[in-house]
């Protein structure tokens, strides 16, 4: 049995097969990116073990499953490994082929660990601001803030994980209780909502005279969801204060009494916070002479690290980022009428498996030909007539 597993995961059949599953793959995750949008297609399909694609999308609904990209790229690794183990020999003129095939099983390795470790944030800074957090715009969180006494403020915060209806928080002296959660949702006035709003309302707070519904979530990329939670806070052995209606759409925190203090909460984006700041100091939007057309987009920025002492200037800019802090700063985007700038901050620790994966490549596909070439060269020396 263990003899044909091996005879198996080490045939060119099964090969073939994965390579022709992920041509599917991709195929099909491109015709679906245009309704859902490529962070979901990528969640869904290439970071998944199993995708499950919907043939008719609109119509009557068939789904099917596929294999993920999680579960092709493990079974290729597999597949490479048993192949060398069984069939290839480690002999000099065999060198470039080990080189071309361990880039390949390195390139399918850094696939995996970025999609484990790598995590993408974006930073929003206007001129003159500084800033020590970027936030994830396709996530959330609760917060719970406790303003201290010195000026500083402890904050709790429960990752969008762990939001559901029912879930109860303790927090010292009181709890939070969720009574309603949505992943998106329409937020209305009371007298425009209609019969498929939902009929809980908030007792307290910015969303007293709102109603919500459930909406499915927003697949365009410069789009974000309006997460919306209804929050009861009740006091440890006492009876509920009132219920608060949150949502990200608010962009501001709310007020309320518990534990004989004032504390403050809201729905907000899940922020990266970073043991420097980012201040930036000018943002330019540079055009083509005499038309609209732009030409390059730049930051002028200043990082203070509290930690080393450092206080130095850097410029940003198109294919120019940052690395710093094992974050990497790209120039994404401005607006405010060139005013704010807006960064796309990656933090990915094997950033360069890609490269060095595509280097062996080269290398061993160099190798293989010139060896091949050298070969020629020779027989055709040989069959030469002499002169």
């Amino acid at each position: 049995m263990i003899f044909r597993l091996f005879k198996f995961f080490s045939s060119l059949r099964l090969t073939v097969t994965l390579l022709g599953f992920a041509m599917v793959l991709i195929f099909v995750a491109t015709i679906t990116q245009v309704e859902l949008g490529i962070h979901e297609v990528q969640a869904k399909f290439f970071r998944s073990w199993i995708a499950w694609w919907d043939v008719m999308p609109g119509a009557k609904k068939i789904v099917i499953p596929i294999p993920g990209g999680t579960l092709l790229g493990i079974l290729l690794i597999v597949n490479l490994l048993a192949a060398h183990t069984s069939r290839f020999k480690f002999r000099w003129n065999k060198a470039g082929m080990i080189v071309i095939h361990s880039g390949i099983l390195l390139m399918l390795l850094g696939e995996i660990f970025t999609g484990l470790l790598g995590r993408e944030a974006q930073m929003t800074i206007s001129e003159g601001t500084t800033l020590n957090y970027s936030i994830f715009p396709r996530e959330v969180e609760l917060v719970v803030i406790r303003p201290d006494d010195d000026g500083l403020e402890t904050v709790t915060a429960i990752p969008q994980a762990r939001l559901k209806d029912g879930a109860e928080f303790s927090l010292g002296g009181f709890s939070v209780k969720i009574h309603r959660y949505y992943l998106n949702s329409e937020i209305l006035p009371e007298s425009e909502a209609t019969e498929n709003f939902d009929k809980i309302r908030a007792t307290e707070g910015l969303g007293k005279g709102y109603a919500v519904r459930r909406i499915p979530r927003e697949t365009v990329d410069d789009r974000r969801d309006l997460t919306t939670v209804f929050v009861e806070v009740i006091p440890d052995g006492g009876k509920s204060v009132g219920r608060w209606l949150l949502s990200n759409a608010f962009n501001r925190e709310q007020s309320f009494e518990a534990a004989g203090r004032t504390w403050k909460m809201a729905i907000r984006q899940r922020r990266l916070y970073h043991p420097f700041s980012i201040k930036l100091i000018d943002f330019s939007h540079d055009r083509y002479l005499g038309t609209d057309v732009p030409k390059n987009f730049s930051s002028k920025i200043k990082i203070l690290n509290p930690e080393t002492g450092e206080n130095r200037e850097d410029l940003i800019y198109m294919n120019h980022p940052l690395r710093y802090g094992g974050l990497t700063f790209y120039q994404a985007g401005f607006e405010n009428n060139d005013t704010t700038t807006i960064f796309q901050v990656v933090r990915n620790p094997v950033w360069t498996l890609p490269y060095i994966s595509c280097a062996m490549v080269g290398f061993g596909l160099l190798w293989v030909f010139s060896q091949h070439l050298i070969k020629a060269i020779s027989r055709r020396n040989k069959i030469s007539p002499a002169p």
